[in-house]
């Protein structure tokens, strides 16, 4: 106990401390000193500076952790700022892990903000997060969850697990005092589920916040040894209805690959190995042009403005979901997605009319290759169609090298 005769009063806190995590100090249930000092001793690291990381990270800061460690190798862009609220519009390219511990320093200076500014991996995972009392995954993509998992198993660590999507969100508590793992409750990575991301799919500004908040909570109850920790349920969360839905989980799993008692994953290599087919950082967007398309099938968007100003009559089609053409469109485009294309042969021929050529595009340019070989496949059914090529690079090649003012989303 403090007890300096210089002071004016005696007790564990500073008055800082004191002044700044008053209301806090005075919950009742045995949080109180004790549990503050926790806090104050207490490192967590942050994976992830993004819509769940944002809301986490504040919380975190402004509660009293002693050490918060932040890392994220991605830079903040314009169309993070709706739900990744602890960058600001002037961040606009910056580092996310930077700018975080900028606001971090702004809201709570009194606490030590270390950032890493490269992506979590099989190779820095297991030193990083040895090294950290709690672990919070915030991260967006199936493969470094499953490379977080293994590495708190390894090292003995808690982990905070949250992800948020449209207009969803969960969250649970894994490897907490011998309970189950993320590989107990998710054996194996759900491709089909694992290539979504907001980029494609959308999500509502305020989900991610919310599950970031739950998991600073969560967190905290961690540290400071709050009964009932989300260990052995799974929360659920659906923002249109607003409910949140407690599902028991599954207890430890015996044939755990990784914390079961016949383990196979017992170093960070077979991590790796065991996590190849789930989808990781390098891929969170989709970006490159399929090659299952034949030169002669596809033109650039150079190539495709030519025609446009030439006044050459032709059908575009865009095969982009209803969501996505509403947002922004090219004059004169059809909205046909692509899951409608083989339902409408019939009027995609009757609409080129034997004169005019089609054209199909689409956000990247992914969508439209299959667009294309799928009318091509009914050529022979359809001789009335003119004929059709894809637009490579879809809409973000378009602004790119066309027309710097159409938004990019």
């Amino acid at each position: 106990m403090n007890h300096d005769s210089s002071s004016s009063f005696q007790g564990d806190l500073k008055a800082e401390h004191i002044e700044r995590y008053s209301r806090q100090l005075l919950i009742k249930g045995g949080f109180g000193v004790e549990g503050q000092l926790k806090l104050l001793n207490s490192s967590v690291l942050v994976i992830g500076a993004g819509g769940i990381g944002s809301t986490v990270i504040l919380y975190l800061a402004a509660c009293g952790i002693g050490s918060l460690s932040v890392i994220d190798f991605d830079d903040v862009d314009v169309s993070n700022l709706h739900r990744q609220v602890i960058h600001k519009t002037n961040d606009v390219g910056m580092n996310k892990a930077e700018s975080a511990r900028r606001a971090v320093e702004n809201l709570n200076p009194t606490l030590s903000c270390k950032i890493i500014k490269e992506p979590l991996t099989v190779n820095n995972a297991l030193e990083l997060i040895s090294s950290h009392d709690c672990i919070v995954d915030a991260s967006d993509n199936p493969q470094t969850r499953y490379i977080i998992n293994d590495a708190c198993v390894l090292s003995g660590k808690p982990l905070v697990s949250g992800s948020a999507m449209g207009i969803e969100g969960q969250l649970t508590v894994c490897n907490y005092k011998g309970g189950p793992c993320y590989r107990c409750l998710y054996p194996k990575p759900n491709v089909k589920e694992g290539n979504k991301s907001c980029s494609d799919n959308g999500v509502l500004g305020p989900v991610p916040g919310l599950i970031g908040i739950l998991q600073a909570v969560e967190t905290i109850k961690i540290i400071t040894g709050t009964d009932d920790v989300l260990s052995d349920r799974l929360l659920m969360y659906d923002s249109l209805q607003c409910s949140f839905l407690r599902i028991k989980k599954p207890p430890k799993q015996t044939h755990c690959p990784v914390c079961g008692p016949e383990a196979t994953i017992t170093s960070m290599k077979e991590c790796f190995e065991a996590s190849q087919t789930a989808r990781g950082p390098s891929c969170s967007l989709a970006k490159s042009e399929p090659r299952n398309i034949s030169n002669s099938l596809s033109i650039s968007c150079t190539e495709y403005d030519q025609i446009r100003n030439s006044g050459d009559t032709h059908i575009l089609l865009d095969v982009r979901g209803k969501e996505q053409f509403d947002l922004c469109s090219l004059p004169g485009a059809i909205n046909l997605p692509l899951g409608s294309i083989t339902q409408q042969m019939e009027y995609i021929s009757t609409i080129s009319n034997g004169t005019k050529p089609v054209y199909c595009i689409c956000r990247r340019g992914n969508a439209s290759v299959m667009a294309t070989n799928k009318i091509v496949e009914g050529l022979q059914k359809y001789p009335n169609i003119h004929s059709v090529k894809n637009i490579t690079g879809g809409l973000t090649s378009w602004r790119s090298k066309v027309d710097k003012s159409f938004p990019n989303y």
